[in-house]
Formats: C-alpha cells, structure tokens, sequence
C-alpha cells in the first residue's frame, strides 16, 4: 500500500481501531513515520479528544490522544474497509482536532455504491480493491 501513495510522504499514520492496527504499524515502518492508533472511546490511558459519529447501525464514539498529533503534522488515515465514510470522517475530525493535516485516507476495501467518498471531501482516497 505504500507503494501506491504517490504523494509527499506523511509525518504520521493513524489507524483506526482495530483492523487498522494491521495495517498502520506496517506503513508507518516502512514509511519511517509515527503511529498513532484512534479508539474506541474510554480505552487511551490520557486526556482524549472525543468525536461520536454515526454508523450504519447505530453511534460510535472515537477517541485519540490530545498529545498524539502536532499543528501541521501529515497524516494518512489507515483502516479496512471505506462503506458509507463515517468511520474515516469522524478520524479526520479528531485530526484536525489536533490541527494536523489529513493528506489522504488509505483502505484495503470500498465499497463504491455505498458513496462514502462523498462525506471525505477532496481527500484523496487510496483503495486496492474497489466493489462495484
């Protein structure tokens, strides 16, 4: 996946709990950038920014450290799987929370019919294999 990002290289990976936890690390090694994980609410041992976002079934609510990004910092978004976007645009809330700069968002799968692009703006999104 980093072989395919195609743009300037960022200064942290988020992953959004818990697939990506997989994939983050991995990234963020390769690319010699930070990892910065996004929870569930409750589960970071600090003091939290906090977004409640909705899902295709319900509310979730997300927290990232307030320390875990600095003003500025270039960040791509790392998760399984793009559907209806809420889970990818509550991360890029708690970024830009922090002031730090959501280059892009990157997910294995999207599921194209389900128009979760739109509710990223003009992100751009990185996805290996697209379902129709």
């Amino acid at each position: 996946m980093t072989q395919i990002l195609g743009f300037e290289k960022p200064d942290v990976i988020v992953g959004i709990e818990a697939r990506g936890f997989l994939i983050g690390p991995i990234m963020a090694q390769q690319l010699k950038a930070k990892f910065v994980p996004i929870r569930k609410k409750g589960k970071l041992p600090r003091e939290c920014h906090s977004v409640k976002y909705e899902k295709e079934y319900g509310f979730d609510e997300f927290d990232i450290q307030v320390d875990a990004l600095n003003k500025g910092d270039k960040v791509v978004i790392v998760d399984d799987l793009l559907a209806t976007g809420g889970t990818l645009e509550a991360a890029k809330m708690l970024c830009d929370k922090s002031e730090a700069e959501v280059i892009a968002h990157c997910v294995i799968f999207e599921l194209e019919f389900l128009n979760g692009r739109e509710k990223l703006n003009d992100t751009p999104v990185i996805s290996l294999v697209r379902y129709n």
